[in-house]
């Protein structure tokens, strides 16, 4: 019996042990994670630029962070979207085609005004962006918002909250989550793709990469801007212009227009509509759900920006030049000259 009572003991001490240092490394991992000052704790930041944050990966299975971080506000990006004058929203095709280089060169540097890019990649419909202005107080003083209807596919002005990475559609999770739950489910990411970085050489050796995944990109929490270099051929010089092949000869519907018209109503600010090129757009939409609402649109006349998917997406250069002629649009419209002759006034 004695002899039983000591290994107990002995056992329950190596237990004791094992989770005390258990305790102490998760500690140490938790103070290295804190110390590097990303946007949200255990974020993946840039070196040498801890406000770009990793916001989706995934070797096995994709992951996005921006829904929870947005939906939550976890990190800093809700705090610098309050601080906005002017906010876009739309899907990966705004991620895409919005160069905040050329938004700071046009806009930030000679007008002052603090520009946000809430786009939200894989999400087609403005449902969730609108919960998320609504949740978190958001009154910038001029939304853009990119009317495209998916190639009838799923309008922005459609009340979906799903999320597609390409076949894999599902409901948005982070409208159902805690806070809690959320950021259980940011560090979880973080810490899974920290691990599939540090094993992918070792993995790599014994199976080759999946087949079709989706690259890893950035966001940057002061702005919202992506960064999709990592998406082949965004880089390339010589990508093909887009080629808005559907017939023009598409038009909009009563309910699209009434929700339209209630996500304006619902944003409190003045709103301005656009449409990035892509080969399945329809500016007559646009056109039509602008004069039903009575908003004003900033579409560039030009529609074939370069791109690296054959018309989905824009390439880099493709972005430069679109965000160019779209500052051109925006600045002819009523809403923004009335911003500018507010802030005129007030520094008289």
């Amino acid at each position: 019996m004695g002899e039983e009572a000591g290994l107990c003991r002995d056992g329950r001490r190596y237990l004791g042990f094992l989770l005390g240092l258990t305790l102490v490394m998760l500690g140490g991992l938790c103070l290295v994670l804190a110390a590097r000052g990303g946007d949200h704790f255990s974020a993946i930041s840039r070196p040498g630029d801890a406000a770009w944050y990793r916001d989706f990966g995934g070797d096995g299975v994709t992951e996005i962070q921006d829904q929870d971080l947005f939906f939550h506000d976890i990190g800093r990006s809700i705090e610098h979207a309050r601080q906005a004058d002017i906010i876009i929203l739309g899907s990966s095709l705004v991620s895409f085609a919005i160069d905040q280089s050329v938004v700071r060169e046009r806009l930030e540097q000679p007008r002052g005004l603090k520009f946000y890019n809430m786009a939200f990649v894989g999400v087609a419909s403005g449902e969730f962006a609108r919960q998320v202005a609504r949740k978190h107080h958001l009154h910038p003083r001029l939304w853009i918002v990119n009317a495209d209807d998916g190639g009838g596919g799923g309008s922005f002005f459609h009340r979906n909250l799903t999320r597609s990475f390409g076949a894999d559609v599902r409901p948005i999770p982070s409208v159902r989550l805690s806070r809690f739950g959320a950021n259980y489910e940011v560090i979880r990411r973080n810490l899974r793709w920290r691990f599939e970085d540090a094993t992918r050489d070792v993995r790599r050796s014994f199976a080759a990469p999946r087949a079709g995944a989706i690259p890893a990109f950035e966001r940057d929490d002061r702005t919202g801007a992506a960064d999709m270099r990592g998406f082949p051929r965004f880089l390339a010089e010589g990508n093909p212009g887009v080629k808005m092949t559907r017939d023009p000869d598409c038009h909009s519907t009563p309910d699209v227009i009434t929700n339209a018209r209630e996500l304006v109503q619902s944003l409190g600010a003045p709103v301005v509509l656009t449409l990035v090129p892509n080969f399945h757009g329809c500016r007559t939409q646009v056109r039509e759900i602008a004069d039903a609402i009575g908003v004003e649109t900033a579409m560039p006349a030009r529609t074939d920006y370069s791109s690296w998917d054959g018309g989905g997406h824009l390439d880099r250069k493709g972005a430069g030049d679109f965000t160019n002629d779209l500052v051109s649009a925006l600045e002819t419209t009523s809403a923004f000259q009335r911003m500018r002759e507010n802030d005129d006034r007030r520094q008289r």
